[in-house]
């Protein structure tokens, strides 16, 4: 597989450009639309545009991080690789969102502790390191921005680390399979693509699967899941839980 490190890119234009019209990539960032700093707007002007296809390696484990982030649209997942094989998904860059992770990285410096993979064809922002610390320094608006975003972030991470180590894999695996079955009742993910999701290993879903099968809630095959009783699954879920 191609690597596309958006790390490696860098913006050539002048800081100074006479242009002063906004770039449009800003739509999709309304709160960073409505900063008037001229800063930002200089560093807005001069940030470079990239198109990431699909499947590529956005960034791994020990790189350097040498820009900002901002997803205009597409689908990236950011997960951490262990030794055994197993992957756990932080979160997910969808559009008008940033990378957080990097936005750690420039704040507090080091190299990534985890790998971003793009699932969809991706429309980037890069900011380099240079101009992001010229806007953070010199723009109240952009400042808040990053903040905010970073805050948020850190609070998903939070939940997710509690719903690991608080929720059982059962109980996990049968919530995941409620709010992702669509309409005809079943969810197109195999066996180790629920592990990825659930922070879990294979042979864990396989065997809760396989419980739930017994006892007449799914039926399994090798890339889908028919969910057969709703009922009883938010019974289980919401049993645990009470």
């Amino acid at each position: 597989m191609a690597t596309t490190n958006l790390d490696t890119q860098s913006s050539s234009s002048s800081l100074s450009s006479p242009d002063k019209s906004l770039p449009p990539w800003l739509v999709a960032f309304p709160e960073l639309r409505k900063v008037t700093d001229p800063v930002w707007q200089e560093v807005a002007r001069r940030a470079k545009e990239v198109i990431v296809p699909a499947g590529e390696t956005v960034f791994k484990e020990g790189d350097a991080c040498k820009n900002y982030i901002l997803v205009v649209n597409g689908a990236t997942r950011v997960f951490k690789e262990f030794e055994n094989g197993r992957e756990m998904l932080l979160y997910r860059l969808q559009g008008g969102e940033t990378c957080s992770l990097t936005t750690s990285m420039l704040l507090a410096g080091g190299v990534y502790p985890a790998k971003a993979m793009t699932e969809a064809e991706t429309h980037a922002i890069l900011i380099p390191v240079k101009d992001f610390d010229a806007a953070f320094d010199g723009s109240k608006g952009f400042r808040d921005f990053v903040c905010r975003v970073f805050g948020g972030r850190v609070r998903d991470l939070i939940m997710l680390l509690e719903s690991i180590t608080a929720r059982n894999v059962d109980i996990r695996l049968a919530r995941w399979l409620l709010d992702n079955s669509g309409t005809d009742s079943y969810v197109d993910a195999s066996h180790r693509e629920l592990a990825f999701e659930l922070g879990t290993a294979r042979e864990v879903v396989s065997r809760h699967l396989k419980e739930f099968e017994d006892r007449g809630w799914v039926r399994r095959s090798r890339k889908q899941i028919d969910i057969l009783d709703h009922t009883a699954l938010e019974e289980y879920v919401n049993g645990y839980s009470t």
